[in-house]
């Protein structure tokens, strides 16, 4: 992929005011063209901070999840980008410092991440221009979560020395989702707040008792989709004492071949079989199945039980502020469409193709919302006839 600057005629020159405002707008659409859909569908500056905080968490994600990089050097880079946002001054000399730690790889790539990540000095600068009430909140959430995948980072190197990261509890899985989305959730009802008057204190403490369940709820969304993918790297994020539950041993059974597994990670992780096909009689094959799609329908039940707390935080914003409510509304809907779709969960085993909506549904959920944003009613009964289709 085409380097963003040269597509923009710019090369490598120094980017500031209207060029940088430019350029975030183009790295955007080529980072995320899901987020894209509902970010630039806000206006002035909470469009503004929203955009800036996203390629802000990019950046640090990008960090996170690098293949190559080593869970310590993970955490020293991950404490310099936060170093950046601990003061409102947004020192240059911590932007530098920032960009000269990355991998000497990412300076030499076309992918938009790694061009991202060292245009730091062209996005960070930005932030400056916002009234602090956008800022502060910004920069708080980007330096929690940059200390939340640090601390996931390491948990994970550790893990798969012995094979497979997996999670143990669902107080565990609680915890990495709150780092890394249901904190995004915190920050949206600071800007939301920050937008209009209309959010007075009161009501700005109902959307705070829902705020962390809206971030919970597309994240755990995305593990259910992610499970067989994720599965290939040798991560599984569905805690091991739900597993458990319904006779797994280890989370990662209900992916690979037993007999490689045998009570050991480092087993199991060389070979990715369906693991359907180690049994002799159709009757242990149903169990199976049955048994790994009642371990997923938990997941789909947790994700169903946060979208009921996203939608009523949506209803707490104001109807007036069309924009934002449709930020929230489209995501909110394509994710109950893709639960919807998943069911009790066995679809997700059932097809090498990942379960997923069609675009059909991504532009009816669009439309109908566009319509009807302002009614808490239409709202509630459409949602309604989703979660219980």
């Amino acid at each position: 992929m085409s380097n963003v600057l040269d597509q923009m005629g710019m090369g490598e020159a120094l980017l500031t005011g209207k060029k940088a405002w430019q350029y975030a707008e183009e790295i955007l659409l080529q980072v995320s063209r899901t987020f894209a859909l509902n970010i630039n569908v806000l206006k002035g500056k909470l469009h503004k901070s929203i955009l800036l905080a996203y390629l802000y968490l990019r950046i640090a994600d990008t960090v996170e999840d690098d293949p190559e990089m080593k869970a310590s050097e993970k955490e020293v880079l991950l404490d310099k980008f936060a170093e950046i946002f601990r003061y409102s001054e947004l020192r240059d000399d911590a932007i530098a410092a920032f960009e000269e730690a990355l991998p000497e790889s990412w300076h030499k790539s076309e992918h938009p991440y790694m061009n991202l990540c060292r245009n730091t000095h062209v996005v960070v600068p930005l932030l400056k221009e916002l009234p602090e009430v956008y800022a502060a909140p910004v920069r708080d959430v980007t330096v929690e979560m940059c200390g939340g995948m640090a601390k996931f980072a390491l948990r994970q190197e550790a893990a798969l020395s012995c094979g497979w990261f997996t999670l143990e509890s669902v107080h565990d899985l609680d915890e990495y989702c709150y780092y890394v989305a249901g904190i995004v959730g915190k920050l949206l009802t600071h800007l939301f707040a920050a937008d209009t008057c209309l959010i007075n204190d009161a009501r700005k403490a109902e959307m705070q008792k829902f705020d962390v369940s809206f971030g919970l709820a597309l994240q755990v969304a995305n593990i259910v989709k992610d499970c067989r993918e994720d599965s290939e790297r040798r991560v599984c994020f569905v805690p091991e004492e739900i597993c458990r539950k319904h006779g797994f041993e280890h989370s990662y059974d209900m992916f690979v071949n037993a007999a490689d597994s045998s009570g050991s990670a480092a087993g199991a992780a060389d070979r990715f079989e369906t693991a359907a096909d180690r049994f002799e009689t159709a009757a242990d094959r149903d169990d199976f199945e049955k048994r790994r799609a009642a371990v997923m329908n938990e997941l789909v039940q947790k994700t169903w039980k946060h979208l009921d707390d996203a939608i009523a935080y949506t209803k707490l914003i104001p109807n007036v502020k069309m924009r934002t409510r449709l930020f929230c509304l489209w995501p909110l809907f394509m994710a109950a469409e893709n639960m919807k779709l998943i069911g009790d969960g066995s679809i997700i085993f059932k097809s090498d193709k990942k379960a997923k909506i069609t675009r059909d549904t991504v532009k009816r959920i669009v439309k109908t919302t566009m319509k009807h944003f302002y009614s808490d009613k239409w709202i509630e009964k459409e949602y309604n006839a989703v979660r219980n289709g």
